[in-house]
């Protein structure tokens, strides 16, 4: 395989959201390790909602393009309906995190 620094530049600029993501999940470690408290349901939600935002909004822009581009598609129309399930299913799964989960424990003492 061969690696051009454009090549390289433009995978990193593609895949910036699971970088940030990536880089997120180390902050929180880090956080964690230094004995702070974090509510990780909230970060878990918060995270999937920017998930599902990121995904809503890059299939808004690339059918936009594409649109600009080749003209109206069934492609185009079938691309942008399985990115909205995408998101919309990452977004509900955000859902799952909205309580605050019982403690192992808990249900040991009950």
């Amino acid at each position: 395989m061969h690696f051009t620094l454009k090549g390289l530049i433009e995978l990193l600029a593609q895949e910036w959201y699971v970088l940030c993501a990536y880089f997120a999940i180390f902050v929180l470690l880090e956080v964690r390790r230094n004995g702070e408290e974090i509510a990780m349901h909230r970060v878990v939600r918060d995270a999937l909602w920017a998930a599902s935002f990121v995904v809503l909004l890059h299939a808004a822009m690339v059918s936009e393009v594409l649109i600009r581009r080749t003209g109206f598609d069934f492609r185009i129309l079938d691309y942008v309906m399985v990115m909205c399930l995408t998101g919309t299913t990452i977004y509900l799964l955000g859902e799952l995190f909205e309580e605050v989960p019982k403690p192992v424990n808990a249900e040991k003492q009950s």
